[in-house]
């Protein structure tokens, strides 16, 4: 086997598969698994031999199909093309092969006499899944843009209009610690169209691009029209450019939970099985289906009769004395369990808050007048989000919290479609706060999983 063309990256998603073999005094046996050496289910095999002197074969793309060419007699001249980078790979060796991915051209050329070349696909005939033609091909091609604040608008404006994008995926917010991450956000065009966006960073002394580090999920931005094999495309084109711009070997990918969708929007998690992405998180969140409230369990029920014995009140803080005052709760309560500072600072939710003051809000519950519980919210706008809850000890004492919940739910959002209130999982989700998702639980939350996976390439 040889190249044509020296040092030349191969284009987006090919590589040379070697076959293990078995050699004795008989001869030699190489083989191949689906799954194994073969990197999918072999759904379809099929051969071809007998090639004319001067002719072809290939001459297309496939929109779904991976194939798996081996020359199991013989040799010929591949060319291999994925609308930004050519190259020609001479193939004629039994125990070679060469994945094609979907998207990448190729054609078969300059048969040697009686070569014998079989082909493993991922997927059977399919005559709608073929481009045969070039120049039709290079205008399907998605090309891939690193974001800078040049595109700011443009980014915030798809956010947007997506169906799965919330308020966290602005630059806005995004970018408030921007000094904390190195951003390798990335945008994905088509037919001159922005298709995809995907919020990440660069670690660059582990080689992991991470869906954003500052966001609690940072899967792809998708608009109403995306379908799976778009998204097949995305996936495969992101992790070349990762590995040939960065020198990346490692992706962990954090799918937007689908309760943020206004549509179905999982294409991505089936790009995610393609791409050989293994869980490595799951954290649980509880969550209120608004729509089908499930009661509220007893014990929250006698904490809010507590409460309003108590002469506990609720009503919407501000951003000044009351966040400050429920800060100090917070910060107690984290560095006295568990030796942690919240994520935030009071004038990093300030900053937050005067970019987004209808999406950022505080509510309080008091008892003579002093804060004694709070929530701070994130309205994403079909789903609310409980960013921080902490109550102090009179409030627990008095049902101050269960006071607040109910009202937040039952009143202020019970137009809503879900209440999400977050994770209650430490350590990836290998530790479940017991106590902590019983009390979400008694409100009538049940589980969504926050999922982290990993690729390795």
């Amino acid at each position: 086997m040889s190249f044509k063309i020296e040092n030349t990256p191969m284009p987006r998603g090919c590589r040379i598969i070697e076959f293990p073999e078995a050699v004795d005094d008989r001869g030699t046996l190489a083989f191949a698994e689906g799954a194994h050496q073969i990197p999918f289910q072999i759904e379809r095999v099929f051969w071809i031999y007998g090639v004319p002197d001067g002719k072809t074969r290939g001459g297309h793309s496939h929109s779904e199909s991976a194939e798996v060419v081996v020359p199991v007699s013989g040799g010929f001249t591949m060319m291999v093309d994925d609308g930004t980078r050519s190259i020609e790979v001479r193939m004629d060796s039994p125990r070679k092969g060469i994945l094609i991915p979907p998207g990448v051209w190729c054609d078969l050329r300059d048969f040697a006499l009686g070569t014998v070349c079989v082909v493993f696909a991922s997927h059977p005939y399919n005559a709608s899944g073929y481009i045969n033609d070039y120049s039709e091909y290079l205008t399907e091609q998605l090309s891939v843009v690193r974001y800078d604040e040049s595109r700011m608008e443009e980014w915030n404006a798809f956010v947007k209009v997506s169906k799965n994008g919330t308020f966290l995926f602005d630059r806005g917010y995004m970018d408030y610690h921007s000094d904390r991450f190195k951003d390798c956000s990335l945008m994905f065009y088509k037919h001159g169209k922005l298709l995809a966006m995907l919020p990440a960073n660069w670690l660059s002394e582990e080689g992991t691009v991470q869906s954003h580090g500052g966001l609690t999920y940072g899967g792809l931005i998708v608009p109403a029209d995306m379908i799976a094999v778009d998204a097949l495309e995305v996936f495969s084109c992101a992790i070349d450019w990762m590995k040939r711009e960065l020198g990346a070997h490692r992706w962990l990918y954090k799918p937007i939970p689908y309760i943020y969708s206004t549509l179905p929007a999982e294409e991505d998690l089936y790009a995610l099985f393609r791409s050989g992405g293994t869980l490595k998180e799951r954290g649980v969140s509880s969550v209120i289906d608004c729509t089908r409230r499930l009661p509220m369990r007893q014990s929250r029920k006698s904490g809010c009769v507590k409460a309003l014995k108590a002469g506990v009140t609720v009503d919407a803080g501000n951003m000044t004395d009351d966040l400050e005052a429920f800060w100090n709760i917070l910060a107690g309560i984290l560095m006295e369990k568990h030796h942690k500072k919240p994520v935030h600072t009071v004038k990093e939710l300030q900053l937050l808050h005067s970019r987004f003051p209808e999406q950022i809000k505080l509510y309080v519950a008091r008892e003579g007048g002093n804060v004694v519980a709070g929530a701070l919210i994130y309205d994403m706008g079909h789903v609310v989000h409980t960013q921080y809850l902490a109550s102090s000890a009179e409030g627990k004492r008095d049902g101050a919290l269960d006071l607040l919940l109910h009202n937040l739910i039952t009143v202020v959002y019970a137009d809503r479609s879900y209440f999400d209130f977050g994770v209650s999982t430490e350590n990836g989700g290998g530790y479940l706060n017991e106590g902590l998702i019983f009390q979400k639980e008694g409100f009538g939350a049940r589980s969504v999983v926050y999922d982290t996976y990993e690729m390795l390439f």
